[in-house]
């Protein structure tokens, strides 16, 4: 008997089409990545070419940025289209090793900005001959407008020095968190040895800008390396730590973040950037932005997962609870449709081939 061949319906390729995973759902654009992020800004502007820190305003209409060690010190605030917007210039070579940055609301009432010279300027150190560093530093000063434009005068400026309690030099740290409310100010060093933990190290509950603060380590085991930013949410219920792929989100337990580290975190797949830097919170709370040096990077806006979104996970800690990235569920939930509806449509082909026979 002949073999017959049936046309199949263009609804059911149509079908097949629309609910298949295809390479350009699964991901965003040829970017690996969570396949809900997108692009928010492209930052073009010539003098930021090695973007470290990233903080928003509290409206998000202007996202603040900085230069890594030793390169300008000027706070760049960015409006539409991810221009200068304005400046806020800090004292000249203020930025050894400028690493970080937040922008949070204290129980005054007013918002301020926090810029960590935390890193270890290591290059700029060995190339003019200098010891390794003791002594780091924290700026705060009021945020501006954020109608502002041009030049701005950062007032409130205070400085605080810090120092590590264990009296060890050299130390390298790109994480600088600072608490809503309180303004609690904690770092959390770097490693890049996967057998080597973070450490999280609190510098006193109130900061005096006469002498120098001690920072004392309080988490001696943090699960991540390469921790490259990190930042709370606007209410200080959850906290973000990123590297190079991977955000780490913690919620809170009573306003102690020592406690709350010591609890499994969401962890959220990243889209692959060319040095991924900062991150911060959305001011609604339900996403994550993140940038990265080099020129002409994007910023990413990656949206958090239910397990770390606003309302609190249904599971404890630990015990099942989704600690996947929002990408990663959405993809398993395309597969799924998908697969079902590959079943439909041979079914719909079988069925017609048998009409037709």
């Amino acid at each position: 008997m002949p073999m017959r061949l049936y046309r199949v319906p263009s609804a059911v390729l149509a079908a097949l089409c629309a609910f298949w995973p295809t390479a350009a759902t699964a991901r965003v654009g040829a970017t690996p990545g969570p396949i809900d992020a997108q692009v928010v800004e492209t930052v073009t502007d010539p003098r930021i070419t090695q973007a470290s820190g990233l903080a928003t305003s509290e409206n998000g209409r202007v996202l603040y940025s900085h230069e890594d060690s030793g390169r300008t010190t000027d706070v760049f605030g960015l409006g539409a289209k991810g221009k200068v917007q304005f400046t806020v210039h800090l004292p000249t070579g203020s930025n050894q090793d400028w690493e970080d940055m937040n922008a949070v609301r204290l129980r005054n009432g007013k918002r301020f900005i926090f810029m960590g010279d935390i890193g270890d300027a290591l290059l700029s150190r060995q190339k003019d001959h200098k010891s390794d560093r003791r002594d780091y530093q924290v700026y705060r000063f009021a945020e501006p407008s954020p109608d502002s434009t041009g030049q701005v005068t950062a007032t409130g400026l205070e400085t605080y020095r810090l120092r590590y309690a264990d009296g060890v030099t050299g130390r390298n740290a790109e994480t600088l968190l600072v608490q809503p409310g309180t303004g609690h100010v904690f770092v959390v060093n770097k490693t890049e040895n996967a057998q080597q933990r973070a450490a999280l190290w609190a510098a006193p509950a109130s900061l005096n800008p006469q002498g120098v603060n001690l920072l004392r380590a309080v988490v001696p085991n943090v699960p991540i390396t390469g921790a490259s930013g990190g930042a709370f949410s606007p209410t200080g219920d959850r906290v973000v730590i990123r590297n190079d792929d991977t955000a780490y989100v913690w919620w809170i337990n009573g306003g102690d973040l020592a406690k709350s580290l010591a609890e499994d975190p969401v962890e959220i797949l990243l889209p692959r950037q060319k040095q991924g830097e900062g991150v911060t919170f959305t001011p609604d709370g339900h996403a994550l932005l993140v940038n990265s040096e080099g020129a002409g990077q994007p910023i990413w806006r990656v949206p958090l997962p239910g397990s770390a979104d606003s309302a609190r996970p249904t599971t404890p800690a630990g015990q099942g609870a989704d600690t996947t990235g929002g990408g990663q569920n959405v993809t398993m939930i395309a597969l799924v449709i998908g697969g079902v509806a590959a079943l439909i449509g041979f079914g719909l082909i079988v069925f017609h081939v048998r009409r037709r026979s």
